[in-house]
């Protein structure tokens, strides 16, 4: 199967070679990813419309971004679902030192974050309007802006 015949989209769940996570942006063009610990350390990932790359939250932490053929749909609270897969990321996982869980209401864990960043389709403006029902507008971005921080483990 080609890798532009299986696509998922931003909220999918996945399970991936590092396991379990959340697409959290579908790469249609070239990009610099964040890697390592450093303001200047980032990857070259090649993407375009005939090859996606798909940037994963992973359940247990940090981001990394992936092909299609990493990648399988999953379930991320049946606990019989797929958890990894064969293949290789494109880029290291990055785990920066974030608190994003610092800024969310209290009882949000990494879980909860990642199963409401699927819900709204892994998107930050989906997510400050859906909030913006329940808190105004600026904590609903606060809230968004903390929720992707904590998805990707990175502020960059």
């Amino acid at each position: 199967m080609s890798e532009s015949a299986t696509r998922y989209s931003a909220g999918d769940a996945v399970a991936t070679p590092d396991g379990r996570g959340v697409v959290a942006a579908v790469l249609t063009d070239d990009v610099e990813f964040p890697q390592g610990g450093g303001e200047d350390d980032y990857a070259a990932v090649e993407a375009g419309d005939d090859r996606p790359a798909y940037v994963v939250g992973l359940e247990r932490v940090g981001s990394a971004v992936y092909r299609a053929s990493s990648l399988e749909t999953s379930d991320l609270e049946d606990d019989d679902a797929t958890e990894s897969t064969d293949g290789d990321a494109v880029t290291d996982v990055v785990d920066e030192d974030v608190n994003g869980l610092d800024d969310l209401p209290e009882g949000w864990d990494r879980d909860s974050v990642l199963e409401y960043w699927s819900s709204i389709g892994g998107s930050w403006e989906e997510c400050a309007e859906d909030l913006t029902d329940e808190f105004d507008a600026e904590r609903a971005k606060q809230l968004c802006s903390a929720m992707k921080d904590e998805v990707l483990r990175t502020r960059r």
